[in-house]
């Protein structure tokens, strides 16, 4: 069985960016003193260009376009580049080697997507390494969530009364990792085991295949009403793909995480497990939703007033203005500390499951 998820339909996206058409660039545009380059110099898992892009089109709709990316690390003499971006959670001198020469003004970012609680240990040893932080934390130097919500008026239409009462089943989850920090699991046996639940993907008994791409979701929004958006941690601000894959459809994402959902997600979008006292509370609102589609319908009012964004654009445009507006020199003396937490630890145990019956 395959569950289709973003991370896997990313992982058909393909690079074109050879170092001719770099060497090209080079020679043939207004390459001067003003333009700002960006390596990647590890790829982020099998992706070369962390799945941001290569070259200079990227940034047409930013405030400052004069930004390039490229992973060819023979591009310019490695001190020249303005910034570089290493993956967090993959990085080693030993895996990918060192920079040769460091600039003092040399922006080294530190990237991830994955919670803290899958970083490897050896993070501990890049201290007084990174100047930069860019992930999903909304106190990340440049933030690269999994999704943006924008304020921005529609012309939105919800579905009727009528297409919802026709969606024959109630809850989907589609989910292959079945055995997580979050225990999310537990609470899925728990629900169960007194409402319909159809799971997808290697934890379930239906499967959705890769191939098919977004039909899968497309599948979800025509059949169900409910989806289970339940986070693999339980960490600050870590929002995946679980619930802004869910939001840009007509269905009601039911979130189990440590992020603060009111502000990350639009007002009256999500039924949030953790504002109930027990599984029986949960219960008996979802099957009031689902026998009243006309309060079911009032979870998409917030569509005609705001957008789900989930493109780079965001990211690339905030890291160009950064490179130009640089204000002071940074570094981040110990990274695993502000990525992990010490005293305050960024993700929280699972307490709230074993009292949630």
């Amino acid at each position: 069985m395959l569950l289709i998820t973003s991370c896997l339909l990313l992982s058909q996206y393909k690079v074109n960016e050879t170092p001719q058409k770099a060497e090209e660039f080079k020679e043939t545009s207004d390459w001067n003193k003003t333009m700002k380059t960006i390596l990647y110099w590890t790829p982020m898992f099998r992706q070369p260009d962390f799945y941001l892009g290569v070259g200079s089109h990227n940034f047409e709709n930013c405030t400052y376009k004069n930004c390039y990316t490229t992973y060819h690390k023979e591009f310019l003499p490695v001190d020249r580049f303005d910034a570089i971006i290493f993956h967090g959670i993959q990085y080693t001198e030993a895996s990918f080697g060192k920079p040769a020469k460091r600039r003092p003004n040399q922006m080294y970012i530190f990237f991830c997507q994955e919670s803290p609680v899958h970083t490897p240990d050896f993070i501990k040893n890049h201290k007084n390494f990174y100047n930069w932080t860019m992930t999903y934390r909304r106190d990340s130097d440049i933030m690269r969530p999994y999704g943006f919500i924008q304020k921005r008026k529609t012309d939105y239409q919800p579905p009727s009364v009528e297409e919802i009462r026709k969606r024959p089943k109630k809850i989907a989850w589609m989910v292959s990792n079945c055995g997580t920090s979050s225990e999310r699991e537990l609470l899925y046996n728990a629900l169960k085991k007194v409402i319909p639940i159809d799971v997808y993907g290697t934890c379930g008994d239906l499967s959705c295949p890769r191939s098919t791409g977004e039909k899968c979701y497309d599948m979800v929004e025509d059949n169900y009403k409910f989806y289970l958006s339940f986070e693999n941690s339980i960490c600050e601000d870590y929002v995946t793909e679980k619930l802004f894959s869910i939001l840009k459809r007509n269905i009601v994402p039911i979130v189990y995480g440590g992020a603060d959902y009111k502000r990350i997600a639009p007002p009256n979008s999500v039924i949030n497990v953790m504002d109930f006292k027990s599984v029986k509370s949960l219960v008996r609102y979802i099957r009031h939703l689902d026998t009243h589609p006309e309060e079911y319908l009032k979870f998409f009012e917030w569509k005609k007033n705001y957008i789900v964004d989930t493109d780079k654009e965001n990211t690339l445009c905030t890291l160009c203005q950064k490179l130009n507006e640089q204000i002071k020199p940074k570094i981040y003396n110990n990274i695993a500390e502000w990525w992990q937490g010490k005293n305050s630890p960024k993700c929280s145990d699972t307490s709230f499951i074993s009292k949630f019956s």
